[in-house]
């Protein structure tokens, strides 16, 4: 949790910039891809947030020593179930891509969502790599239990979508319905 609370005097910020550039895409890139303009501003609204929130430096990075800042850890784990019912890094991460994956779920076409489901799972592993690799971030570290949870986040959130994209069909549906009939 204290990671991601370090990361907000950068994370806010590049957050803003990419719901904005996302705001000002969405209706030209909705348009070309047949889909509607709000679902695709929410999905790269998503992405940005994940980009923000992971991809910055962390606030303590600046005043890391070069001892520190060249330190790397490469972990191979599997979350560990229980901590997904308290507030720690794995819970969080997992809350992070989540919305990610319900902006998936929310797309009409199912090559949409395979691609959008797709790239949000990259991204997952993107966003560890990079960690890794980009040591003044002050994260220098690569954990698969974090892009496992990620994966979890994006599985779960596009259950949500899929659940609430055939609702509001439904909804529409019989709304058509009962303008034909009167």
């Amino acid at each position: 949790m204290l990671r991601y609370l370090t990361a907000l005097p950068y994370a806010l910020p590049v957050a803003a910039v990419g719901v904005i550039v996302a705001a000002v895409i969405a209706k030209p890139v909705g348009r070309r891809l047949r889909e509607h303009p709000v679902i695709v501003f929410f999905w790269m609204a998503s992405v940005s947030v994940v980009i923000a929130a992971t991809v910055t430096p962390s606030g303590h990075a600046p005043g890391l020593n070069d001892g520190l800042t060249t330190t790397r850890v490469w972990a191979w784990s599997f979350p560990a179930p229980g901590a997904l019912f308290s507030v720690n890094w794995q819970s969080m991460n997992l809350l992070l891509f989540a919305p990610l994956g319900v902006a998936s779920g929310l797309f009409l076409r199912f090559r949409h969502i395979v691609r959008a489901a797709s790239i949000a799972a990259l991204l997952s592993l993107a966003v560890e790599l990079v960690q890794y690799m980009v040591i003044p971030l002050g994260r220098a570290q690569f954990n698969s239990a974090t892009v496992v949870i990620g994966w979890v986040g994006i599985v779960v959130g596009m259950l949500v979508g899929r659940l609430v994209a055939i609702q509001i069909r439904k909804t529409k549906q019989k709304g058509d319905q009962g303008q034909l009939q009167s």
